[in-house]
């Protein structure tokens, strides 16, 4: 009975072992999987800066054309305003020019 009680410890020592080692396998692949992932996680870190400095740049560009955007308003409104004026002015001679020429070319009828 002894031998048969000696048998079943060892055969239970046996199987605690075989589970210790297959729980020691499992957490060794658990790690080894939060390695793989944690690896991704930089990747996808990396990636992220890699997009906001992109970002950045489009914002920058963006600057870059609001401004000369804004000098282009400002000189096409100095331009339109001499137009304007150049206009206005030689309308202004251009009338009374014309209307002294019909006069004349009324006179002589």
């Amino acid at each position: 009975m002894a031998e048969e009680l000696s048998k079943r410890i060892d055969d239970v020592h046996k199987r605690l072992d075989d589970l210790r080692a297959d729980i020691d396998r499992r957490f060794e692949q658990v790690d080894r999987r939060f390695e793989q992932v944690d690896g991704r996680f930089d990747q996808v870190d990396r990636r992220f800066d890699q997009v906001d400095l992109r970002f950045e740049q489009v914002d920058h560009r963006f600057d870059q054309v609001f401004g000369e955007f804004r000098e282009l308003r400002a000189e096409m409104r100095s331009h339109f305003r001499w137009t304007v004026t150049t206009t206005l002015g030689l309308f202004g001679v251009a009338v009374p020019v014309w209307m002294w020429v019909l006069s004349l070319i009324l006179k002589i009828r």
